[in-house]
């Protein structure tokens, strides 16, 4: 058996026999060269390396006969995957629809139902308000300490710390204590004025100068409603 010589481009390399010819993969267009030969052939030339060049047939191809089966197989699987798909399609959107409905519907009572119950809590607190106009009245403010002559001059402040609720014609008493904080006596004044929720007024009062008076206090004792 012969062995060859293979040329990588620059060198030559071998020997080599036919098996180690077939691990080099070489091609049929692969320069050879073996003692006896002039000159370099292609190895597809050589007769005893054309073993290396065997072409495999292609696969027998199936007859016609069963390719309609299995067309008609493959149809038949797609149209009911489509159908499945479709049916699937359908109850899906109908499921989406109904859960759409209801979240809707849940959204609108609940709406109504904060509206309901802020429209009664609102008029729970006005109920309160407007009965106890002087839980939520605060008198407050400064006075001219200097009692000599027929009145005192009173700076005071009316806060209203109502939620909702306007009082009006708020009327304040007055009080008068002598030196050992001992009430003399007390007097009434109307502030014929609209007081709005969360909010605070200046009012001035020019009052009698009692005798024995040391010192006033002031509050509110009633009010009317907007």
């Amino acid at each position: 058996m012969n062995k060859y010589y293979l040329h990588n481009g620059s060198d030559n390399i071998g020997p080599f026999t036919i098996d180690e010819l077939k691990q080099n993969k070489i091609t049929p267009t692969t320069p050879v060269w073996c003692e006896g030969m002039e000159d370099w052939k292609d190895a597809g030339s050589i007769e005893e390396l054309k073993v290396l060049f065997l072409v495999i047939p292609p696969p027998i191809k199936k007859t016609r006969q069963e390719e309609p089966k299995q067309s008609v197989i493959k149809e038949k699987k797609r149209n009911i995957f489509w159908r499945i798909y479709k049916l699937f399609r359908i109850v899906a959107i109908i499921f989406l629809i109904i859960v759409g409905i209801i979240i809707l519907s849940k959204i609108f009572d609940k709406e109504t139902d904060t509206s309901s119950t802020y429209q009664e809590s609102v008029m729970t607190i006005q109920e309160i308000e407007a009965a106890e106009p002087v839980n939520y009245l605060k008198a407050d403010g400064t006075y001219n300490n200097n009692f000599i002559g027929d009145k005192v001059k009173i700076n005071g402040v009316i806060t209203n710390s109502a939620t909702v609720t306007t009082y009006k014609d708020i009327i304040v008493r007055v009080n008068f204590y002598s030196k050992t904080n001992t009430l003399i006596g007390t007097e009434d004044y109307t502030l014929y004025e609209f007081y709005p929720p969360n909010s605070s007024q200046e009012f001035k009062l020019k009052v009698k100068a009692y005798s024995n008076v040391s010192s006033l206090g002031w509050e509110v004792v009633n009010a009317s409603t907007k």
